[in-house]
This record gives C-alpha cells, structure tokens and sequence, in this order.
C-alpha cells in the first residue's frame, strides 16, 4: 500500500515523463511501443497510477535521451 507521499511523488514523475514525452512528439501510443509495453501500461505510468520498476524508469529515460538525475 502506498502513502499519499508516494502517491504524489508518483503523479509528478509520470506527469513529468508525459511532458518530456510531448516534446519529442510522441504520442502514449507511439512511446509505449518504443518501450516495448501496451498503451494503458503508459497511460498509467503517466498519471502515476503504477509504482514502475526501477528498469523501466532508466528504460523510459534512455528513450527521451536523459539520464536518471535529470528527474
């Protein structure tokens, strides 16, 4: 179960990845397919519904050409 600190650190990050994911033009669709996973799986991501792993966190951050402390 995670706490509201979590929960709101979580919204901020997918949040965030959707911003960065705009900028490069793609679409939830277009990205979850670079990533390898189904569009809802992002979908979720972005609205920090899913406490993602650690691999796909660096995954998603390779892909928008940043590196974990740009977060």
């Amino acid at each position: 179960m995670r706490d509201a600190e979590d929960e709101e650190f979580l919204k901020k990050l997918g949040k965030k990845i959707a911003e960065l994911r705009k900028e490069k033009g793609w679409t939830q669709e277009e990205f979850a397919e670079v990533l390898g996973i189904h569009r809802t799986a992002m979908a979720r991501i972005e609205v920090g519904g899913t406490n993602m792993s650690i691999t796909m966190f660096k995954n998603i951050s390779d892909k928008l050409d940043l590196n974990l402390s740009q977060f």
